[in-house]
C-alpha cells in the first residue's frame, strides 16, 4: 500500500540521489532541497510544499508544489515537480502525487494549476493528462543543458478528481 506523506530531513538523500539520476530533473541547489523541509517562509506570500510517497521497501515518489498568494486575488499554484524512479513506475504514484498537489492547492483557494515540462517527456505528459492538465502554451528555449521548449499545462482544481 502507498502512503503519501509529507518530505522530512530524512528523505532528502533518497531525493537527491533520484533528482542526481533523472535527466528531466531539475537542479536544484542543497538550499533549495532543505527549504522544502522547513515550513516557515521567510516569504509570506510565496509557500512551496513537498511531499513523498512510499510502500513498505521505502519511498517511491515525490512532489512539489508552489502557490504565490497576493491579497485579495486566488493564490496562484503551480505543480513543480514528479518524480518517480524507474523501480517504483506504472503503480499509480504518479497519480497520487499529483492529486495530492491538487488537493493542498484547492485547499489553500486555488482555482487552477500550472506546470511546465520538457516537450520530449512524454511518459510526464501522459501522466498529467490524465489527471486532468490540458495543454496551454509552449515557452520556446525555457530548459537548458539540453536546450528544449517547455510545454505549458492547466489544470482547473475541479478537474484532478479524474485521474486514471
Amino acid at each position: 500500500m502507498i502512503h503519501i506523506r509529507p518530505l522530512s530531513n530524512a528523505d532528502l538523500t533518497t531525493v537527491r540521489s533520484w533528482m542526481r539520476e533523472a535527466p528531466e530533473a531539475p537542479a536544484w541547489s542543497e538550499h533549495d532541497l532543505l527549504g522544502l523541509v522547513i515550513v516557515a517562509s521567510g516569504n509570506p506570500r510565496k509557500t512551496r510544499r513537498a511531499w513523498v510517497a512510499e510502500d513498505a521497501s521505502g519511498l517511491t515518489g515525490f512532489a512539489v508544489g508552489a502557490a504565490l498568494s497576493i491579497p485579495g486575488a486566488p493564490p496562484e499554484c503551480e505543480l513543480e515537480l514528479v518524480l518517480v524512479p524507474p523501480h517504483a513506475r506504472r503503480r499509480g504514484i504518479g497519480g497520487m502525487l499529483v492529486q495530492t498537489v491538487l488537493a493542498w492547492a484547492g485547499d489553500r483557494g486555488a482555482k487552477e494549476i500550472w506546470l511546465e515540462l520538457r516537450e520530449s517527456n512524454t511518459r510526464a505528459l501522459g501522466l498529467y493528462q490524465r489527471c486532468g492538465f490540458t495543454h496551454a502554451g509552449r515557452r520556446a528555449g525555457y530548459y537548458v543543458d539540453p536546450a528544449e521548449d517547455a510545454l505549458l499545462m492547466r489544470c482547473w482544481i475541479e478537474c484532478g478528481s479524474r485521474t486514471s
